[in-house]
């Protein structure tokens, strides 16, 4: 079972938006951590926006790039924002860390799930990276 402490989860957040966050931090789980916490703290596009800017000034403050082959995803980014924005709506009287444990606890955290949504040649592309595109295989509900 995956349990971050409450101490773990502030870390994860913070260090993100202070960009001071270790690398080997920027997990899967991170981005679904920070994706949980933007919603609960925002409305859900101000914490889209909020998310998107903070990925990519993190990325760059290591040292990273943003391009079509490399460093932020737009259509990734989107999808897992839409995927914790509807479990969010659905699990509004859990507690932060308990709405991150169910989360991550759930099929919906494994990283194959956009491939339930969409074709890998699809999510891999240039052009999804570069801007969100629709899925493939079936709309973004859970």
């Amino acid at each position: 079972m995956i349990n971050y402490s409450q101490d773990e989860l502030d870390k994860i957040i913070n260090g993100l938006l202070d960009r001071s966050l270790d690398k080997s931090l920027w997990t899967h789980h991170a981005h679904i951590i920070t994706a949980i916490w933007h919603l609960r703290e925002f409305d859900p596009e101000d914490a889209l926006c909020r998310l998107r800017s903070g990925i990519i000034t993190y990325n760059f403050s290591l040292g990273g790039e943003n391009t079509g082959k490399a460093g932020y995803h737009e259509t990734i980014t989107v999808f897992w924002w839409e995927i914790a924005k509807q479990f969010v709506a659905k699990n509004t009287n859990s507690s932060f860390k308990d709405a991150c444990y169910n989360f991550l606890n759930s099929p919906m955290a494994d990283k194959n799930f956009p491939f339930q949504f969409y074709t890998k040649e699809k999510l891999l592309s240039p052009v999804a990276r570069s801007r969100f595109i629709n899925p493939d295989l079936k709309e973004i509900v859970i």
